[in-house]
């Protein structure tokens, strides 16, 4: 049923959730798993741009993976070798997440996407509308929503 899932993780415990049901559906179609993390773009001010460049470091607006974000996407890559899945692969993006994941889902030819129903960013899902209720709203696979 389904060729190719994506599992979008945010480091919530819906997003783990939704990490053991991705490799549960990975496993039963022995399709690929992608995991997916997005990262708003980092808009560095003008005053952080020239400390970056005093400093000798890299002045761009990048995602750069901190201890936090490697130690879910360790979590999630755990449940999949727990569930004897192997070659799990792990992305990072910056971006709007709805927007980033449907694109990632869509260029990537993913059929199926999974993701927690509540993540990190509730106080702005509350107020402008969740990542899954817009991933599920826009995305053109079937979109699994791990409560």
């Amino acid at each position: 049923m389904f060729s190719k899932i994506l599992c979008c993780i945010d480091g919530s415990e819906h997003a783990l959730r939704a990490a053991e049901s991705a490799c549960a559906l990975a496993q039963r179609f022995e399709a690929p798993l992608t995991f997916l993390t997005v990262a708003k773009e980092l808009k560095p001010s003008k005053a952080v741009k020239r400390f970056l460049e005093l400093e000798h470091l890299s002045g761009e607006a990048q995602y750069v993976l901190d201890d936090y974000t490697e130690s879910y996407l360790e979590k999630a890559k755990d449940v999949a070798e727990a569930t004897g899945l192997r070659g799990v692969r792990t992305e990072v993006r910056t971006g709007n997440p709805a927007r980033t994941i449907i694109d990632f889902a869509h260029r990537g030819r993913y059929d199926c996407i999974v993701l927690g129903s509540r993540g990190m960013g509730d106080l702005e899902g509350a107020l402008l509308g969740s990542v899954s209720h817009k991933v599920a709203s826009l995305a053109k696979s079937t979109v699994v929503t791990v409560k």
